[in-house]
């Protein structure tokens, strides 16, 4: 019965993971994201375009757009409201007149302000993180690593009509 406990304890444990994560965690994430954002008057989707161009770097509208899935006319609209909020600026393609790129603007007052908020947020994580060994801190990094590519593979799946996949496994 002892080998039988410990299937049952560690089920519940994956269970319990996954309901954080899929639930709690997730929410919490996206709830915590939108208070930033408004908290320097963007909407959640302005500001996670904003993010994305910070991380990827310069680019054209329609790499943006291919990015999040959004529109053309969505994503215009998006960078109106970016650049009018001083978080990008659009200037000419130098290898391609006809084109724009959109530039991330890092040193403007959004920035600064989601520097302190990220500051203080990053401090606590690191409190947290320091309570980890580094095989734990290895084991996470690969988790998170992994279940990202997850993320993004599923939303290219959603986006494109496939749906999310059965789990790969045993026929």
């Amino acid at each position: 019965m002892g080998q039988e406990d410990d299937r049952n304890r560690e089920d519940a444990l994956r269970h319990d993971l996954g309901r954080q994560l899929g639930s709690r965690f997730s929410t919490a994430v996206v709830l915590f994201h939108t208070a930033a954002a408004e908290r320097v008057g963007l909407n959640v989707t302005d500001y996670k375009c904003a993010e994305i161009l910070l991380r990827s770097g310069p680019t054209n509208p329609g790499r943006l757009a291919e990015l999040t899935g959004m529109s053309s006319a969505a994503t215009a609209q998006v960078l109106n409201r970016l650049e009018k909020a001083g978080l990008v600026r659009r200037e000419p393609d130098t290898t391609d007149r006809r084109r724009t790129i959109v530039r991330p603007v890092e040193d403007g007052a959004p920035q600064r302000e989601l520097g302190r908020i990220f500051a203080g947020f990053g401090a606590r994580v690191s409190a947290v993180v320091d309570g980890y060994d580094e095989e734990q801190l290895r084991t996470l990094l690969d988790f998170v690593s992994r279940t990202t590519g997850i993320l993004e593979e599923e939303t290219i799946n959603l986006r494109h009509g496939d749906g999310a996949r059965p789990p790969a496994g045993p026929a």
